[in-house]
């Protein structure tokens, strides 16, 4: 059996930003350097980090793209 490493609670994709710049945004539109600049200020909203954290791995991959 594999065990998950994602973090819960978490947003989902089409789950809006609750918050900042990109409020009302779906998350996967959320800017990879805002999401990256959120998780280096240590974002205090769970299910954002949580998010962020379940993503990083496509987070780098777009930030490396650019």
């Amino acid at each position: 059996m594999l065990k998950s490493n994602k973090r819960t609670p978490a947003l989902e994709d089409i789950d809006p930003m609750p918050f900042g710049k990109f409020k009302g945004t779906p998350m996967q539109d959320v800017p990879a350097s805002y999401l990256a600049w959120l998780r280096n200020e240590g974002c205090s909203n769970v299910v954002v980090a949580n998010y962020i954290y379940n993503s990083w791995e496509a987070i780098e991959q777009e930030l490396g793209d650019k």
